[in-house]
């Protein structure tokens, strides 16, 4: 998003961080499971930051209406669905194996480098930068945790990080969204206001 943001970009921003915000709680729900600490206290704290990201989604999606809205392409819906489709196989498969050659503890780990990996095609399809920065988090964090976390306390710690730098992400996503939307409402105004005097 330049100067100028369309409506297709900052309603796709608010897309974008409902997704990392629903698999982001997914993950720390999971994990909080495994750590076998999911009660009233966790659940509520979950639940309340699901609900503060959900909120700034809406609230930006009723900002991208003042913006100009742009004709779909056609071609990036289906790229974004090839991407959405590899990556799910690869988590299958993924899975599949792991569990069959007995490395079950290292399940997440492998399952958030694949997350992390195809945000960098997406990086480019949608020309959003941030993507990288939340895909080479996602890689790091997956190895750092393979490799530092003891086993008995891999998949709930990995999963853990995971949904937290999801969340993360949706957060800076929306922030980074109402920014760029505020200033080019403002100088949207000033040029008005130029124009008029």
């Amino acid at each position: 998003m330049k100067n100028t943001p369309t409506a297709n970009q900052i309603a796709g921003r608010a897309i974008g961080a409902i997704f990392f915000a629903v698999f982001g709680t997914l993950w720390i729900v999971l994990a909080l499971y495994a750590k076998q600490l999911l009660n009233p206290a966790t659940i509520t704290w979950v639940a309340s930051d699901f609900a503060v990201l959900i909120i700034m989604a809406i609230w930006l999606f009723r900002q991208a209406r003042r913006f100009p809205r742009m004709p779909e392409d056609p071609a990036q819906s289906r790229a974004f669905n090839r991407i959405n489709v590899i990556q799910w196989v690869a988590v299958a498969v993924t899975a599949f194996a792991f569990a069959r050659l007995h490395y079950d503890a290292y399940i997440m780990c492998a399952i958030t480098a694949i997350v992390g990996l195809h945000m960098f095609p997406l990086a480019r399809l949608f020309r959003y930068p941030m993507h990288h920065v939340t895909g080479t988090a996602l890689v790091i964090w997956a190895a750092i945790s393979a490799l530092l976390v003891p086993v008995d306390q891999l998949q709930g710690t990995s999963a853990l990080g995971t949904g937290i730098l999801l969340w993360l992400s949706a957060f800076a996503t929306l922030v980074i969204a109402a920014t760029v939307a505020r200033r080019a409402r403002v100088e949207y105004r000033v040029r008005r206001t130029t124009a008029d005097s």
